[in-house]
């Protein structure tokens, strides 16, 4: 009984599971990779840590740069 209920408990375990981000994913996103951060920091989340922190520093980079290109008027 139990050889069959181990399979079946572990899919449902993989399908209730967020899916795995990566930076790209986080860079689109910097208020959800903000709060990923935060959590992370604050221990409650274990995944996605350095994919969080990588999205988060392009998408700071992403509004640096077009602060940037709007201050000397490049399109």
């Amino acid at each position: 009984m139990t050889r069959r209920v181990a399979p079946l408990a572990f899919a449902v375990l993989a399908a209730c599971s967020s899916p795995v981000q990566d930076a790209e994913t986080f860079a689109r996103s910097p208020q959800t990779a903000a709060r990923a951060v935060a959590d992370c920091d604050a221990g409650l989340r274990t995944r996605d840590c350095i994919a969080a922190r990588q999205g988060l520093a392009e998408a700071r980079r992403q509004m640096r740069m077009a602060a940037y290109a709007q201050t000397i008027r490049e399109p």
